[in-house]
């Protein structure tokens, strides 16, 4: 019979425009109805978690902050390697090299730019040995 229900209350191709109409009047009647008489009406009350309040009256909605809970750290969670020195710790967390990240945007440059110092040298070493046969002649 539930079933008899829902399946009453939805709507078909077959409902006139005339039933449909009265159909969604009801709803928002309804709608409107429990909008008023609801715990809507009333205003919230205020909660003060991180602020504290000058009015006295507001300072009744304050909360207490709620703490995290400590850390309890068991063997499992631990590296074998760990010696439970807290300066471990922080060096396994640091990269192995600091400076990893110029020294890859740097790369392309220094190559370019180690191209052009042994053309350099070669023109170089060119005109000295030009120069050394010009003054044995």
């Amino acid at each position: 019979s539930s079933s008899q229900k829902a399946h009453a209350a939805r709507p078909t191709m077959s409902e006139n425009p005339a039933q449909r109409k009265a159909r969604l009047r009801a709803m928002r009647e309804a709608a409107e109805e429990g909008g008023r008489t609801g715990a809507g009406s009333e205003e919230p009350a205020l909660k003060f978690r991180n602020y504290l309040p000058r009015d006295e009256e507001l300072l009744e909605g304050q909360i207490k902050a709620v703490q995290a809970p400590e850390m309890v750290m068991t063997k499992a969670d631990r590296d074998p390697d760990d010696d439970g020195d807290d300066e471990n710790m922080l060096a396994s967390v640091l990269p192995k090299k600091a400076n990893w990240d110029l020294r890859r945007d740097v790369e392309q440059k220094m190559e370019k730019l180690e191209k052009r110092t042994q053309r350099a040298m070669v023109e170089l070493m060119r005109e000295e040995e030009a120069r050394r046969m010009t003054e044995e002649e």
